[in-house]
């Protein structure tokens, strides 16, 4: 319990420290959401990482509200990034963004019904550090010019891979 705790502090500073991240709904239906950039609001204490995103055109109902999807946190000159994998819960109520914002469900914000309000619980995380070290990014570059005209896959190993599936 205690490692857990520790793991989502650790997974809450990462994300507190990039923010913005690449969002995908890796579900096989028809109709999905469409990949997108976002900004986190933050990590619930529940393991849910919390954003808004843009209420797409077509109606709502031909969405699953609850899907698997995936964030890829990165930003420029961090030294890390962050592949986040869990399921979405997709919140369109007006009542229960208010509240998650900090407003009274009295409060009339047009603006709030061009957004979804999702949750992504987190059940796998992976912490990649990258290497900033001068003399090897030459190095680095060209087997990465290899990898690219070879058709050849680089993936690069997570130095810590979290869990947070709850126990059974």
């Amino acid at each position: 319990m205690v490692s857990e705790i520790q793991q989502l502090d650790f997974l809450r500073d990462r994300i507190h420290e990039i923010r913005s991240a690449l969002f995908a709904n890796t579900s096989n239906e028809a109709f999905k959401l469409p990949t997108c950039i976002i900004s986190a609001l933050n990590i619930d204490n529940e393991g849910q990482v919390c954003f808004f995103i843009h209420r797409p055109d077509l109606y709502m109902e031909e969405y699953d509200m609850e899907f698997p999807a995936k964030l890829d946190f990165y930003r420029k000159g961090k030294p890390f990034f962050l592949k986040i994998s869990g399921l979405a819960q997709i919140v369109a109520d007006k009542d229960e963004m208010l509240n998650y914002i900090g407003l009274p469900g009295n409060v009339d914000l047009p603006s709030l019904s061009k957004l979804l309000l999702v949750k992504v619980k987190v059940e796998h995380a992976e912490y990649f550090e990258s290497k900033h070290k001068h003399h090897r990014q030459w190095n680095n570059w060209w087997k990465e010019m290899w990898h690219f005209f070879s058709g050849t896959k680089s993936t690069p190993r997570p130095h810590h891979a979290l869990n947070l599936r709850p126990a059974a």
